[in-house]
C-alpha cells in the first residue's frame, strides 16, 4: 500500500494548480506552512548571535574566526537567492521548497552536532544554501496561491509578520536556549519544524507548472559569486576601513563579477535572469526600499541591543525581552497591514512607513542616556518595529505586483537578496559610524566618560540610519505613480 504523502517525505510531483479559491482551508494551511518556513530561516539568521561566545569556547574558535559562523550562513544565503528562485521557476517551486526544507532541517541538525570549527562553518554554509532555496520559492508559492489584490495583500501581511517576528524571536529565544540546554539547541529548534513543514507541503501546497528550460550554469555561478562577494565587502570596510585595499578590492571584485554576469545574460539563449525584468520602475523602487528597510532592521536592532547590553548592562535575556513588545505589536498590526495597503495603496503606505520609521529611529537616538529607564525607550522601540513591518509588507507587495507567474521565483529571489544586502550593508556601515564616533570622543584633550562616549556613538549611528531611511521614503514616493499605487 502506498503511504499518504502527508506522512512521508515523498518527492512532490508538479501538476496543474486547482482553480483559485477552490479550497479555502487548504490555502490557509499552505499559507501557514509558507509562513513557518519564512519564520524559520529568518529566526536562524538572528538566533545564533547570542550563542557565539559559547560556541567560541566550546569549539575553540579564535575571537575573529567565530564570526565565520554568522558570515558563512549569510554569504551562502544571500549569494544563492536569485539562483534558488530562478531554478524554482524552471523545475518546480513546490519541489524546490520541499528539497529546501528537508536539507535545511538536516543541515541544522549537522550544525548542532558539530564537534569542531570546520564542521560547523561548512554546515552553516550548507544551511545558508538551503535557506536560499526556501526563501524565494516560498514567496513565489504565496503569490501564485493567492491572486493579486486584497487576498494576496492579506497573505503578504502575514508573511511579513513572520519575517519580522523571526528576527525578533531570534533575539528573544537565543538567551534562554544558550543558558539552559546549551548552544546546540539554537540549531536543533529548526529540525522538527522543518521536517513537519516538508512532510505537509506535498499535500497542502499547490504545485505550479514549471517552465522547463536549460539552466544557465555560467550565469548562475557568476551571479551567486557576485552577490556573495558584495555581501562580504561591507564587513571588510567596517573591520579594515572604508578606504582600505581589502574593502575596495572586494567591492571591485563583486562589481566585476556582476558586470560579467550581465554580459553573459545578454548573450545567453536561455538566460538565468531576463534583464528586461529590471526595466520595470516599480520593481526597482520596491527593491531599493527593501534594501534600505533591511539596513533599518538589521542596524537598528543591533545598535539598540548593543546599547542595552554595553551601557545599561542588560543581560542577553533582558535585552531580548526588551524588544519583545515589538513582536506583540506587530502581530496586532499584521492583522490589518494588508487591508491598509489595499485601502491606501502601496505608494502611500510605503512612503509613510519609511518616513515614520526614520522619525522613530531618530526619536530612539535622542532618548539614549547613560542611565535611562526602559519606559522612556519602549515607545520608540515599538514604533520603530511597527514601521519595519509596514515597510516590509508594502515593499514586498510592490516587488511582486504585476510580475508574471513564470517569473515570481525571480521576483522573490531579487526581493530576498535586496533584504540581505541591506542587512549586511546596514550592520557594517552604521555600527562602524557608531564605533568611529565613540573612538573620536573617547580621545582628545577632553575625553568623555566610557558610557557617555558609547551613548554618543550609538546616537550618531542611529541618526545616520534615520537619514538613510528618509531616502527610502523619497524613492517610494517617486517610484510608484498614483496610477499604480493601488494593488
Amino acid at each position: 500500500m502506498t503511504e499518504h504523502p502527508s506522512t512521508q517525505f515523498a518527492r512532490p510531483v508538479e501538476a496543474s494548480p486547482p482553480a483559485p479559491g477552490a479550497d479555502g482551508s487548504r490555502s490557509r494551511i499552505a499559507l501557514l506552512l509558507i509562513v513557518c518556513a519564512q519564520f524559520l530561516i529568518i529566526l536562524d539568521s538572528s538566533i545564533v548571535t547570542v550563542a557565539l561566545p559559547n560556541i567560541q569556547h566550546s569549539l575553540h574558535f579564535s575571537a575573529v574566526g567565530v564570526q565565520g559562523v554568522v558570515t558563512a550562513y549569510n554569504v551562502a544565503f544571500a549569494g544563492a537567492l536569485i539562483l534558488g528562485g530562478r531554478v524554482g521557476d524552471m523545475v518546480g517551486r513546490r519541489r524546490m521548497f520541499w528539497i529546501g526544507m528537508v536539507t535545511f532541517a538536516l543541515t541544522s541538525l549537522l550544525c548542532g552536532l558539530a564537534v569542531n570549527a570546520t564542521m560547523l562553518i561548512v554546515a552553516r554554509a550548507l544551511q545558508g544554501f538551503s535557506a536560499a532555496v526556501i526563501a524565494p520559492t516560498a514567496l513565489a508559492l504565496l503569490t501564485t496561491t493567492f491572486p493579486e489584490g486584497p487576498v494576496r495583500n492579506r497573505a503578504m501581511s502575514t508573511f511579513s509578520v513572520a519575517t519580522v517576528l523571526g528576527f525578533v524571536g531570534g533575539l528573544v529565544l537565543s538567551g534562554p536556549l544558550v543558558d539552559w540546554p546549551g548552544w546546540p539547541s539554537v540549531f536543533y529548534v529548526a529540525v522538527p519544524v522543518g521536517l513537519v513543514v516538508a512532510a505537509l507541503a506535498p499535500r497542502y501546497v499547490n504545485p505550479v507548472p514549471a517552465r522547463r528550460s536549460r539552466v544557465d550554469v555560467l550565469g548562475a555561478v557568476l551571479v551567486t559569486a557576485a552577490v556573495a562577494v558584495i555581501v562580504i565587502a561591507p564587513g571588510q570596510g567596517a573591520t579594515h576601513g572604508w578606504t582600505s585595499a581589502r574593502f575596495l578590492l572586494t567591492l571591485a571584485a563583486g562589481l566585476v563579477l556582476l558586470g560579467a554576469f550581465v554580459l553573459v545574460e545578454t548573450r545567453a539563449a536561455e538566460p538565468l535572469v531576463r534583464l528586461g525584468f529590471f526595466r520595470v520602475r516599480t520593481v526597482r523602487a520596491a527593491n531599493a526600499v527593501t534594501l534600505i528597510g533591511g539596513a533599518m532592521n538589521g542596524a537598528g536592532y543591533l545598535l539598540l541591543t548593543l546599547y542595552l547590553q554595553e551601557v545599561l548592562h542588560y543581560t542577553p535575556i533582558q535585552a531580548g525581552l526588551a524588544v519583545a513588545p515589538t513582536g506583540v505589536a506587530n502581530v496586532l498590526l499584521g492583522r490589518v497591514a494588508g487591508k491598509l495597503v489595499t485601502r491606501f495603496g502601496v505608494r502611500t503606505m510605503m512612503t509613510v512607513a519609511t518616513a515614520v520609521g526614520a522619525l522613530s529611529i531618530a526619536a530612539l537616538a535622542l532618548s539614549l542616556r547613560p542611565h535611562q529607564s526602559y519606559g522612556v525607550l519602549v515607545v520608540p522601540i515599538v514604533l520603530m518595529g511597527m514601521c519595519f513591518l509596514m515597510t516590509t509588507v508594502s515593499a514586498t507587495i510592490g516587488a511582486v505586483a504585476g510580475v508574471s507567474n513564470a517569473e515570481q521565483g525571480l521576483a522573490g529571489g531579487l526581493r530576498q537578496t535586496s533584504l540581505q544586502l541591506g542587512i549586511a550593508l546596514g550592520v557594517a556601515a552604521f555600527v562602524s559610524v557608531a564605533a568611529s564616533r565613540t573612538a573620536s570622543v573617547s580621545g582628545g584633550a577632553h575625553p568623555m566618560a566610557a558610557d557617555a562616549a558609547l551613548v554618543s556613538g550609538f546616537q550618531v549611528g542611529l541618526l545616520a540610519l534615520a537619514a538613510f531611511a528618509l531616502l527610502a521614503a523619497l524613492i517610494a514616493w517617486a517610484g510608484f505613480r498614483p496610477a499604480r499605487s493601488r494593488v
